[in-house]
């Protein structure tokens, strides 16, 4: 009868060994094999056994650490590809992690927090004023980007700086504060697309990834935020807001919801939500 332990290569361990050294599930090795994480350093021909070598327990040992820090199985394979290189390149993506991960409880934070005020109904809270404006059709230039909520504020700051470099290179005139159209949820996982305008008049060349167009108005459902009520993920209660007032009104909505930048972010920001609706 065939065993395992009959064909076992000399000085190496078996699966279920390794396994126990490094307090790595079976069923998680053999996901690091078929992902190139972690690859043993023999396989049975006849039996399809795993065995992996001592020296492979610190490297498993350190993954087990990135997967109890619940770092992403990608971020753990770019990790392992950078640190015979670069600690401090290693050391970097922990602390990117790390921020990553402080950002996200902020945000359940706040859910929890919008959740007990549901929960509540009767208790006082602040309400967001919703005004009817009537916003103009305007030609806009804009980038449009799939980018998830980590780092948009810079990417959306550069965005604006090409968009009025063109403008200013090519004479157009720039009408009122940058915005951004949402086509799309923008979270710590879904990535939008995001479309960054400013408002022009005049003819403009466009070039790279710069589009020109025209922005249809109509009515909007309008509420200004100030201050830290401009910070994500708090803003969202402005979109709700907005399409809560559509809706109650017996209104539709129409299109993707606008934020415009009056100022930058900061303790005295101002910016507007606006959701056209018919």
């Amino acid at each position: 009868m065939y065993t395992a332990a009959m064909n076992q290569p000399k000085d190496l361990l078996s699966i279920g060994t390794f396994a126990s050294m490094t307090r790595l599930s079976i069923k998680a090795l053999r996901l690091y094999d078929q992902l190139g994480i972690l690859q043993p350093l023999h396989i049975d021909s006849q039996s399809g056994y795993r065995y992996y070598g001592v020296d492979q327990v610190p490297s498993a040992r350190m993954i087990r650490n990135m997967r109890d820090m619940d770092m992403p199985l990608a971020t753990i394979r770019r990790m392992l590809t950078v640190l015979p290189v670069s600690q401090a390149q290693a050391e970097l993506l922990v602390r990117q992690h790390l921020e990553m991960r402080e950002r996200q409880l902020e945000q359940i934070r706040w859910q929890a927090r919008q959740f007990t005020k549901l929960l509540k109904p009767e208790a006082s809270t602040m309400s967001l004023e919703v005004v009817v404006k009537d916003i103009p059709t305007q030609q806009i230039i804009s980038i449009t980007r799939r980018h998830t909520v980590d780092g948009l504020g810079k990417q959306e700051e550069q965005d604006i700086g090409a968009l009025f470099s063109l403008a200013n290179e090519q004479g157009a005139q720039t009408e009122g504060a940058p915005f951004g159209i949402y086509h799309g949820p923008v979270s710590e996982t879904e990535d939008g697309p995001v479309e960054t305008c400013v408002a022009i008049q005049g003819k403009i060349e466009v070039r790279d990834d710069i589009e020109a167009r025209q922005l249809e108005g109509g009515k909007g459902a309008s509420v200004t935020i100030t201050g830290e009520l401009c910070h994500y993920p708090e803003l969202l209660a402005a979109y709700d807001a907005a399409a809560d007032w559509i809706q109650k009104n017996g209104y539709e909505m129409v299109g993707s919801p606008r934020e415009i930048w009056y100022t930058a972010p900061g303790p005295d920001a101002k910016w507007e939500i606006v959701w056209l609706f018919k």
